[in-house]
């Protein structure tokens, strides 16, 4: 996690070595240039985001794994001076005596694939994932385990990391993808629940908790869930057409 300079995530990227799932992505350019301000979709529910994409990204993350109070701003800090919370990066580091074939770091906390090989590549390059993962290895090392928090890189990130804290609330984002027709809100997490109201396709929510409830079929994902957003009072949707990035739970308990 850090071992080496950043700029080797980028020089990964650039040969072509990086991951190639699809989470994988190029490393935006460093210390927020050219990244724009997250806005809420017209008609979003209750989403008014005045922070950075990337910072919000982490900050449901980071929140979703337990981390909380100054620890949570850090956190996203230090994803940010990491990775740029970029799922798909990666660091190359040379052999070492404890690796002595080389490693990788991965994803959006850039956790190692010798030291901690404990965390699968499916998971590594997950962000809901990585993060937590990285909130494990933090409660075993503290954040002396990543080189950008003990050099003081992640401090020019501490700003937009408090924004993206500040705008993502109590609650996780998603996006709802039905593939075009309305999303049913039901009273409930239940298709047996009054239909209370609907939510436009590509609508930003916030997701305030997650429950279960009936289990659904997917159309858009191909997997059945039962797990339930609650996005307002007495207000839920089926989990299997929004989009968060993970195909398990992203947001506290209800």
């Amino acid at each position: 996690m850090g071992r080496m300079t950043r700029g080797l995530i980028a020089l990964v990227v650039a040969l072509g070595i990086g991951y190639g799932g699809p989470a994988a992505a190029a490393v935006p350019t460093p210390s927020g240039a050219g990244i724009p301000a997250a806005q809420a979709a017209p008609g979003a529910e209750g989403a008014t985001i005045q922070a950075t994409t990337r910072s919000v990204r982490c900050a449901g993350a980071a929140r979703a794994a337990g981390w909380t109070g100054e620890n949570l701003v850090i956190s996203v800090a230090v994803a940010l001076a990491e990775s740029q919370c970029v799922a798909g990066a990666q660091g190359y580091n040379g052999p070492t005596s404890g690796c002595p074939n080389g490693s990788l770091d991965r994803g959006a906390w850039q956790i190692n694939n010798c030291y901690h090989s404990w965390v699968t590549d499916a998971c590594a390059y997950e962000v809901y994932c990585n993060a937590r993962a990285a909130h494990d290895i933090w409660g075993w090392s503290g954040w002396s385990a990543w080189a950008t928090y003990t050099n003081g890189a992640y401090r020019s990130y501490l700003t937009e990391a408090r924004d993206g804290v500040a705008a993502s609330g109590g609650g996780v984002y998603g996006t709802v993808n039905t593939g075009g027709d309305a999303l049913n809100v039901r009273a409930g997490p239940g298709t047996s629940y009054a239909l209370v109201g609907t939510v436009a396709h590509g609508t930003t929510v916030r997701i305030i908790c997650q429950t279960r409830g009936t289990r659904v079929w997917s159309d858009v994902y191909q997997y059945w869930t039962d797990i339930w957003d609650k996005i307002g009072d007495g207000r839920f949707v089926s989990d299997g057409f929004v989009h968060t990035g993970s195909s398990g739970t992203v947001a506290p308990s209800c």
